[in-house]
């Protein structure tokens, strides 16, 4: 449902930032499980 919002949005304004949101969204929805784990445990590691 984003996606096709957000597509929508592009479409009808050609706001680029409305693409660049579609496009994380594809590439989000596209990624293996195992890929999705490793992105969140890295974004969400501590520096110290």
């Amino acid at each position: 449902m984003l996606k096709e919002f957000s597509w929508k949005a592009f479409e009808n304004t050609g706001n680029l930032d409305a693409y660049m949101f579609y496009k994380e969204i594809v590439e989000n929805s596209t990624m293996p499980m195992d890929q999705i784990a490793a992105h969140e445990e890295v974004a969400t590691t501590v520096r110290k």
